[in-house]
């Protein structure tokens, strides 16, 4: 959502430089503007999270009713699926919101550590354990709502091609399908490469969802 930790982390480390050596704690002015715009986006994640829980409860509430209509073979079956996929991607959507949550309040915890305790490295390694942790398992969910979009993005093309051999659908919708279907691969393939170099550096070991 903003600056990098590295671009913050740089700042006030030049200012730590140029601190009497003797000195314990580095308080300047901009530490308080930095912390104070990271507690912002720290709300605005918050508020990210509540507003991502209301959806997943409205995209299960909506799901029930299609299951049964389902069952009752009362509805398409590329509309069940489709209300079936907002349920799945509001799943991950809110574990997702909830890492970058973390993510924030580690980096928040860094930079104040960075201000007040520049020499108290323990607890800046710790925080920056955390942050690296959370933000390796948020691109874990990303790259899990580009599956689930993908299979769903699949599965409409099949349809709309069955629906273009009996002259129901046009060739238009099967170009858009298909872009579709592209865009979404491409998704995968970005995320893939970058949740396995995290994990493989141990990034994602006690991250948790």
């Amino acid at each position: 959502m903003k600056a990098s930790l590295g671009v913050a982390a740089s700042i006030l480390c030049a200012l730590a430089a140029v601190s009497a050596a003797a000195a314990d704690e580095v308080e300047h002015p901009i530490c308080t503007l930095l912390l104070h715009e990271e507690r912002i986006e720290l709300e605005r994640w918050e508020l990210s999270v509540d507003v991502a829980e209301a959806r997943l409860a409205a995209a299960e509430s909506i799901f029930v009713m299609a299951d049964a209509l389902w069952k009752d073979e009362l509805i398409e079956r590329i509309r069940y699926l489709r209300f079936e996929h907002e349920r799945d991607v509001a799943v991950i959507d809110v574990k997702r919101r909830a890492l970058s949550l973390k993510r924030q309040e580690a980096l928040t915890e860094e930079l104040a550590i960075y201000c007040s305790s520049p020499g108290d490295n323990v607890r800046r390694e710790e925080a920056h354990r955390r942050y690296l942790q959370a933000d390796c398992h948020r691109i874990g969910k990303d790259l899990a709502i580009a599956e689930v979009d993908l299979t769903y993005l699949e599965e409409v093309l099949v349809s709309i091609r069955d629906l273009r051999e009996n002259d129901v659908a046009t060739r238009e919708q099967v170009i858009r399908a298909e872009e579709d279907v592209d865009v979404a691969r491409r998704r995968v393939e970005h995320h893939t490469p970058l949740f396995k170099v995290c994990s493989d550096s141990g990034a994602a070991a006690s991250a948790g969802d």
